[in-house]
């Protein structure tokens, strides 16, 4: 999955910079990495399909 994040704050409905200390800390964790300035991709295989089942 790769995005821009202020599309995925629109998802949630709050605030880009809300999301800020999420992201640091998936990135810090390995789970996303961001592959051009407010830009963020997954790095676990399959992670988009699993984000799009935790919809409902």
């Amino acid at each position: 999955m790769a995005g821009q994040s202020g599309k995925v704050a629109r998802r949630l409905n709050r605030p880009a910079t809300s999301l800020g200390p999420a992201r640091a800390s998936l990135i810090a964790k390995g789970l996303l990495y961001a592959p051009e300035h407010g830009q963020i991709a997954d790095t676990v295989p399959g992670m988009a399909d699993f984000i799009d089942r935790q919809k409902n």
